[in-house]
């Protein structure tokens, strides 16, 4: 298991502990109130990983009679994994055109999609591995886009929320900064999808994929492991503190 994973469980089970110890946990509190439980009467949190159960929802959190699923982030980079995949399994969810998956898996450098691969195209790349999207041909741009932008809600509603009976409904953000205080912005998932909708899809550029505010790339990385070719989707977290429709909240006692 990675780092960046075991950090992400800790902060999962610290945010189970603060719902659980809401009497005298302040952050706890101020999460309920702003789910509208101002005054409840039990609450009793725990991790999906420990039902045996995995979507976007990370907290299970049953308060009085409800059941509310939260999807928790910890907030330390610029930029924080909503999903990956590889281009087929985002391609059987969404209905893909035979076009768009093409040009997504040469995007990706999935095998048999690489420069090399692909007759014609190769001399324009700037990375032997991949495409950058803004060096495929205008027309498989155009569809690729074109696609993002018909389906823009439901793809940031799926990789953001999930679906089905866990599928999120609040996105909680925790940052943690050695010597500061931790912080943390809790709103709503209808809220959130939103706020990261905003704008249509088009091409950085750097050659990358936007989707309104959320960021769509080739994942890299994996020590050049295979799955470094599987697509990913990226949001700032950052964002969630600065939304209107959120609740901030910090308390005074920095991270040692």
């Amino acid at each position: 298991m990675s780092q960046t994973a075991k950090s992400g469980f800790r902060n999962e089970d610290w945010v189970v502990d603060q719902f659980n110890n809401h009497h005298t946990s302040l952050y706890g509190t101020a999460w309920l109130d702003a789910m509208e439980y101002p005054h409840p009467k039990k609450v009793c949190a725990q991790t999906t990983r420990r039902m045996g159960f995995f979507n976007k929802a990370d907290v299970l959190v049953l308060v009085d009679d409800h059941v509310e699923w939260v999807s928790v982030k910890k907030f330390t980079a610029s930029f924080n994994q909503l999903d990956k995949r590889w281009v087929d399994d985002f391609a059987r969810l969404w209905k893909m055109p035979d076009s768009v998956i093409s040009s997504l898996k040469m995007y990706c450098g999935e095998d048999g999609y690489g420069p090399a691969d692909v007759s014609g195209l190769a001399s324009h790349t700037r990375d032997a591995r991949r495409f950058y999207m803004d060096e495929l041909p205008y027309d498989k741009q155009e569809q690729v886009l074109a696609f993002l932008n018909k389906n823009k809600k439901r793809i940031i509603r799926n990789v953001m929320a999930g679906r089905g009976r866990a599928a999120a409904r609040w996105m909680l953000v925790v940052e943690e900064r050695r010597g500061m205080p931790r912080k943390s912005a809790i709103a709503s998932i209808t809220a959130t999808i939103r706020h990261y909708s905003t704008g249509r899809a088009y091409i950085t550029k750097k050659g990358n994929l936007k989707l309104g505010r959320i960021t769509i790339q080739r994942k890299g990385g994996d020590g050049g492991k295979k799955t470094a070719q599987m697509l990913q989707f990226k949001f700032s977290p950052k964002e969630l503190f600065d939304m209107d429709a959120a609740r901030a909240f910090e308390d005074s006692v920095p991270i040692l």
